[in-house]
């Protein structure tokens, strides 16, 4: 009998042994399970198969770094701002990079660094104003625009004073009457103006004996670039003078105020019963830009000598 006590207890430990390992066996592979799953952010890819949903990277044309732009992406205006495909009676129209330093709205911050431009002469002038010197370059545009103005300086204040002080002189010498350094006069689009009196010395223009000229000189396409500067006129044209005349900007700011318009959504404004559109394009990343503009090439182009350019045109240019 106690014989048979003794096998029944080691029978009982081998049973109890056995299901321990068991247990043991048990919680080893599920604490290796759990040790060995992959992290959902580590992805073991096989060739075969694509990336699970995520594993997937993030990607978009916004966000794609700069120099993994498809070229077509950056090369016409901006792919990732305007439509793909222009609206009927739109083409586009290459601009080198050269081209943003080139035209009348050029914002000049410290010096002009474009090409070398080829100013015209004061040989078409008209008799209602003087010259300092004969030597005075201007860019023709600037120059009719001169003409008009003084003219109707004339006739509406009976007064035969204007001359013309300097116009392409970045900076004057010791003893000049503006001897303010003022970039954008590389442009050839600037004047300072001057007063020249009966006994033949001249006197300075500032802003407070430039009533006539602070009132009137949007009208012919002026500005004063440098509003402190009551003597300096910059031609920019009669549109874009008469925005800035109405909305009371300087050019910086007119500029700042033009990169919220795109081809898509431009600024319209109405100049002489016309309905304008103005926009601003960016320049391409690299290489030429293509600008969009009427088929018929009814448009003006300037660059800002920065980053990109202003378009404008009648909005019914049929």
């Amino acid at each position: 009998m106690r014989k048979k006590k003794e096998i029944d207890l080691v029978i009982r430990r081998i049973i109890a042994a056995i299901v321990l390992l068991l247990l043991f066996i048990w919680i080893g592979d599920s604490l290796l399970r759990v040790f060995r799953k992959p992290s959902s952010t580590v992805v073991i890819i096989d060739d075969r198969q694509p990336l699970t949903e995520t594993a997937q990277p993030e990607t978009s044309p916004e966000t794609l770094p700069e120099e993994s732009q498809d070229e077509s992406n950056v090369k016409i205006w901006d792919a990732s701002l305007e439509p793909a495909t222009l609206p009927a009676g739109y083409t586009t129209e290459r601009k080198t990079e050269e081209s943003v330093h080139e035209g009348i709205l050029l914002w000049i911050e410290t010096q002009y660094s474009g090409a070398e431009i080829q100013f015209g002469s004061f040989e078409d002038k008209n008799s209602c104003y003087r010259l300092k010197s004969n030597e005075l370059c201007i860019q023709n545009s600037a120059l009719r625009a001169m003409n008009a103005l003084a003219q109707a300086y004339e006739q509406e204040t009976g007064m035969t004073n204007l001359m013309v002080y300097s116009t392409t002189e970045l900076y004057e010498t010791e003893g000049s009457l503006y001897p303010d350094y003022l970039p954008d006069r590389s442009t050839g689009f600037c004047l300072d103006l001057a007063f020249l009196n009966e006994d033949g010395t001249i006197s300075g223009i500032s802003q407070l004996n430039n009533g006539w000229l602070k009132e009137n000189a949007w009208r012919f396409g002026f500005v004063f670039s440098v509003p402190q500067a009551g003597y300096h006129l910059r031609y920019i044209g009669r549109l874009h003078a008469a925005v800035m005349h109405e909305y009371d900007l300087t050019l910086e700011e007119y500029l700042a105020f033009l990169r919220k318009y795109s081809f898509s959504a431009p600024f319209r404004y109405t100049y002489e019963e016309k309905n304008m559109l103005i926009y601003f394009v960016p320049a391409a990343a690299f290489g030429s830009t293509d600008i969009p503009v009427p088929e018929n090439k009814n448009c003006e182009i300037s660059g800002n000598d920065k980053d990109g350019f202003i378009v404008w045109t009648a909005e019914n240019y049929e």
